[in-house]
């Protein structure tokens, strides 16, 4: 029988790597049609070309029309490169997270593709301006983009009309500023990319949510289940077993010396059984754990926008079902905000005795909260704590925040 090929991990591919791909290949396409025009056919009429000739013909005033193509050409090329790469190193930092200097890397890039004033190059940054700022400030950024996409056109057409010495190209400003309006249609696009890449993540969290309840939900019900057993193993075997003890203690002191030996050793033997009955009704009414360490993998399972490390102590896995329940919600909860609010890579989540405490821990390299207000959801975890005499402490500075749960006693 042949064995079962191995399962091949899912091929994942960045955001971040499919925008400096698509501004490294529209990059390329934009030299490569540079090139392929050559000098004297390649149109200079644009914010690099004017700034190459306003530098360059100074320079070659005594040279032939012929002699100026080559050098005005190479000269054009480099700035082109040096703009095109100044574009894409923009494009890589504004995409990679943290986002500490995501707007001052945005107007860079707004800068180099207002200077490039090439279309595609627009409609990347249209479409990154919805994804990575909120949707208000990017319409303000948009809207910005377009108006000085229009200044700039303005500024062309009365350039080449005094160029010319013939009247400006109206018609021709008025199809470009038209042209621009594309613009709205990537930044739409991107804006319904980033809703629907937040909802995925955001059922896939909520998945993984409702397996971990399930989880303890499950070990909840057999430990109940189990406590019922107990109970009436005793209410049924346990008295039977004491009438019969009663009936062989009677039955033995009515037979004086005359008992055999087995009834005394029945006698024993049921003693002995009742005991045991006893014993394993005692266990099972203080032995209602739960494991904490399979819930908290099902979780971390779900979450699927972080890089999550999970540690669970081996001495802390089973814990009593009060205090795995707060835990469990406090993890749950500190898990969220970072979904929410941290914008972070990496997220850790510990757990471990220390000084007779069960603490868990959950830290992440996010933006932090600063001195953000204690929300609704901190002090829920802050109260389900109280009441097991746990503690609730966090950390909060401009990189990342830990969030510390305990609770008293040692796991069971």
């Amino acid at each position: 029988m042949t064995p079962p090929l191995p399962a091949r991990r899912p091929l994942h591919i960045t955001p971040w790597s499919i925008a400096v791909g698509t501004s490294a290949l529209f990059a390329f396409l934009h030299v490569a049609a540079i090139l392929a025009a050559g000098p004297g056919e390649t149109p200079l009429h644009n914010p690099v070309g004017l700034a190459v000739l306003a530098i360059v013909m100074p320079l070659t005033a005594g040279a032939t029309e012929a002699a100026r193509m080559q050098p005005l050409f190479l000269a054009y090329v480099g700035a082109k490169l040096l703009v095109l790469l100044a574009t894409t190193a923009a494009v890589a930092g504004a995409c990679r997270p943290p986002a500490r200097h995501r707007q001052r890397l945005l107007a860079v890039q707004l800068l180099c593709v207002t200077l490039l004033d090439a279309l595609p190059f627009h409609l990347l940054l249209a479409v990154q301006l919805a994804m990575l700022l909120p949707w208000r400030q990017g319409l303000v950024w948009l809207a910005g983009q377009y108006l000085l996409g229009v200044a700039m056109d303005v500024f062309l057409v009365l350039d080449l009309a005094q160029r010319m010495a013939q009247a400006p190209q109206w018609a021709l400003l008025a199809y470009l500023s038209a042209e621009r309006l594309v613009l709205a249609a990537g930044f739409l696009f991107g804006h319904l990319v980033q809703r629907e890449h937040r909802m995925r993540h955001a059922l896939a969290s909520a998945h993984g949510q409702l397996l971990a309840t399930q989880s303890l939900l499950t070990q909840t019900v057999r430990g109940a289940e189990r406590l019922r057993i107990a109970r009436d193993l005793h209410d049924t075997l346990g008295h039977h077993l004491t009438a019969l003890n009663l009936h062989l203690d009677l039955a033995a002191r009515q037979a004086g010396a005359a008992a055999p030996t087995a009834l005394q050793t029945a006698r024993d033997v049921s003693v002995d059984l009742l005991a045991q009955v006893r014993g394993v009704v005692t266990h099972h009414r203080h032995d209602q754990t739960i494991d904490l360490a399979e819930a908290l993998r099902v979780l971390c399972t779900g979450v699927p926008s972080l890089h999550l490390d999970l540690h669970i102590a081996p001495h802390a896995a089973r814990l009593p079902a009060p205090a795995a329940h707060a835990l469990f919600c406090g993890i749950q909860e500190a898990i969220t905000n970072t979904l929410r609010h941290a914008r972070a890579r990496r997220l850790t989540v510990e757990l471990a005795v220390r000084g007779g405490m069960t603490v868990a821990r959950v830290a992440d390299d996010g933006v932090g909260m600063g001195d953000a207000v204690e929300g609704n959801g901190l002090r829920g975890m802050r109260e389900r704590l109280g009441d097991l005499n746990g503690d609730l402490r966090c950390e909060r500075g401009t990189r990342g925040t830990v969030i510390e749960l305990s609770v008293p006693g040692s796991p069971a």
